[in-house]
Order: C-alpha cells, then structure tokens, then sequence
C-alpha cells in the first residue's frame, strides 16, 4: 500500500477544494518530470472539463502543487479554477514519492529516471528503498547501476540522455572521463543522435586513444576532424559514418592498413569472377575464404578455371597480411 492510499485511509482523509490558479504554487522540485500540456489535453479539458483533481499539500499557506502540472497549466490558460486533493502537510521527499505514484503504470524512460533520482539524492536522509520501489528500479539491476553513473556526471548532460542523443548505455565510459574532457565530448552530441553501439564505440575509442598518445579529447577530435564534418553539411547519419570511421583509423592504424590492403588486394583479384574474398577473423590469423555460389556444372567449370587464374597471380600478398606489419 503507497503512501497516498495511506492517507486516504487515515482518520484526516484528504479533502477536495477548488482554487485558482493564481493561488497554487507551482514551481516546485518535485514536479521533475513535468512538460507543456499535450494538444489532446488541452482538447479534453477544453471539451469535458477537469475529470480528475490535481495533487495538492494545502497543509502552509498557499496550497502546494504535488502533482498534476500539465493540467494546471491547461487550465490556467482556459481561465478555469482547479479541481484539487489535498494530501495534507507532506515532506519534501513526501512529494516526490506521491509525484512518482501519480504517474504508476507509466514507461519511464532513461531520462526521466534520472531526473527522479538527482531529486532524491539530493535530500538529507531520504529512504531510497522507497523510492527505488516507486521508480520500480530493482536495487542490483544493471539500468540502476547506469543510472547510477549517470548522476555522476554534469546536470548539463540530462538534455543529451533525455532527447535520445546519448544513450545511458555510455554512462560507465562518460564517467572516466575528466571534466575538462567531458565538456570537449559534447561536440560529438549536440546535432547528432547516435545508437547505443556506435556511441559506445565512438567514446571508448577515443578515450583509448587519450590514454595511448597522452592527448585530450579535444586533440582526439581534431584529429578525427569532428568540426569539419559537422560543417560539411552531411546528414547526420553519413556524419556518425564519417565520425566513426576516422576515429576507428586512429584507434586501430595497423589493422585499419591491413584492412584496406585485404579489401584492395580481394577487389582486384576477384573482379569479373565469381569468387568473394574475405578475412574471417580480424587478422588474428592469415586464414582467408573463398566463396562461390554455382547452378550448374558449366558454373563449376568456369569458377575452376577463375580459381586457377587467381592462384596464379603474383600479387596476393596483400591477402596474407599477418607477419608482415
């Protein structure tokens, strides 16, 4: 049993009360997750009225806002009074966990569990176990732990987790990185929304580089030539391309040599055959595979012959790179 159902069974049962706008005090912390009214709201509230009462600690001078923010401001712009439930005198982290169970049933996303727990790490002797109950966040789970990282970093970095540009996948790498260095990273996502792989990828892979050359994330960048990119008017997705492939290049300059020798090497010599030329495992070997697709015997015959041919050139060195570099 939460604690609004608590009170509604308590001896003081909460009241209703109607009051306008201009008396409720609507800015308060608690409310972390509120957002403008959506159209469809504006219309039922236009057209049916106010079916269900805002949340509100009536328990100082003014009536206090606990939840309901949206509804507020959609009345508020219709000029009509609000429909309250007082909850009575309640403590800061009170609030929250009412504010958290007046949205239960909901899908929190990434971004609003973060903004919940800033909240309530924030106040003095808060029970967590109450509000990680209320956030339904188990206490040993892997998102709570990222979450967990997550506030480790700059409040700045909130908008980023909340649009969708930077996953919270990338909190345990974001966090190795020195203030300085994270404020550099940014670059990488104010226009740019990357999947949880590539963001990953693209952060340790600099952060690799960091530690192996001695250089900031900043040089890293440069280097990648991130602010030429995003200047040469590419969508974002051909950018991230652009992004990830120079920062591979300098993450991994060997293999990407070797890579490029195998590509151009198994490109001159399969071109006008049937056979594919590939590298199986990332060079942790010199193995190569040749493969051909046939439908008849006369197909056989003739990728026999290709296969002949192509054994017999003289520059198949670049398939065979291991050793060599």
């Amino acid at each position: 049993m939460n604690m609004v159902d608590n009170q509604l069974q308590s001896p003081a049962r909460p009241t209703m009360l109607r009051c306008a706008v201009s008396d409720i005090e609507v800015g308060g912390p608690w409310l972390f997750w509120s957002a403008p009214p959506s159209p469809s709201l504006r219309r039922s509230l236009k057209n049916h009225g106010q079916l269900m009462p805002v949340l509100v600690d009536a328990g100082g001078v003014r009536p206090v806002l606990v939840a309901g923010a949206a509804r507020v401001a959609a009345l508020a712009e219709l000029g009509r009074e609000i429909l309250c439930l007082d909850l009575g005198a309640l403590s800061d982290e009170a609030r929250g966990l009412a504010y958290v169970r007046s949205n239960a049933g909901a899908d929190l996303t990434d971004g609003q569990l973060v903004l919940a727990m800033r909240y309530f790490n924030a106040l003095p002797d808060v029970d967590m176990a109450a509000a990680l109950e209320a956030l339904d966040l188990e206490a040993r789970s892997k998102r709570l732990r990222l979450v967990r990282s997550w506030l480790t970093l700059p409040t700045r970095w909130d908008a980023f987790l909340g649009t969708g540009a930077v996953p919270l996948a990338c909190a345990d790498v974001l966090e190795a990185f020195a203030p300085g260095n994270l404020a550099a990273l940014e670059a990488l996502f104010v226009t740019l929304s990357w999947s949880r792989g590539n963001a990953v990828n693209v952060l340790t892979w600099i952060r690799e580089i960091c530690a192996r050359d001695g250089a900031s994330v900043q040089e890293v960048l440069d280097g990648v030539g991130l602010q030429e990119i995003l200047a040469a008017g590419l969508s974002p997705k051909d950018a991230m391309t652009r992004v990830l492939h120079e920062a591979r290049l300098r993450r991994y300059p060997v293999l990407s040599d070797m890579e490029r020798d195998f590509a151009e090497t198994a490109r001159r010599i399969s071109t006008g055959t049937r056979w594919r030329v590939v590298q199986p495992d990332v060079f942790e070997s010199n193995a190569v595979e040749l493969s051909v697709r046939l439908t008849s015997p006369d197909g056989l015959r003739a990728a026999s012959a290709e296969l002949a041919r192509i054994a017999a050139r003289e520059d198949l060195d670049g398939l065979f790179p291991v050793g060599r570099k």
